[in-house]
């Protein structure tokens, strides 16, 4: 599927050093994206005619959904990353710019296997972890924040 075709912005994960900077950079098909060093399909930092690719800080408008990946969740939405803080600085600074621009915050959803989600306190999570609103997993789809739970419970 193209996103373009559905009139829909999809920003893809770039990341940028191992100092847990991470862009969100928009692209219009699966061909924008090329193989990192780490064996990570991301998007190049420009498009095939040379610019600069949008990145959603710098969008017009706000960001509806945000899929995070992890390796495990527990039902109150903590996730269990790999270490980096990536995704956690990222949505982080994407808060912010929500907030600036009074726009409404996106929705965090995981995807996971079931056998990911573990029972609470079963992982270490730290104050800068950034929960998830709801988890999808072949069991379903689990709303999780009252905001998820409002729109989906």
């Amino acid at each position: 599927m193209n996103p373009v075709e559905k009139q829909k912005r999809l920003y893809v994960p770039r990341v940028e050093d191992r100092f847990s900077n991470m862009k969100m950079l928009k692209i219009s098909s699966l061909n924008d994206l090329v193989l990192s060093s780490m064996d990570i399909l991301e998007p190049a930092p420009v498009d095939s005619d040379g610019k600069e690719r949008e990145e959603v800080m710098q969008a017009c408008e706000p960001v509806d959904l945000v899929v995070l990946p992890g390796l495990a969740f527990d039902r109150s939405g903590r996730r269990l990353g790999r270490n980096g803080g990536y995704y956690d600085m990222f949505l982080r600074k994407y808060e912010d710019l929500v907030k600036e621009k009074n726009w409404k915050r996106p929705l965090l959803v995981a995807l996971a296997y079931s056998i990911q989600i573990v029972d609470e306190g079963a992982m270490a999570t730290t104050p800068n972890d950034v929960p998830v609103d709801a988890l999808v997993s072949p069991a379903g789809f689990s709303p999780i924040s009252p905001v998820a739970l409002k729109l989906y419970g």
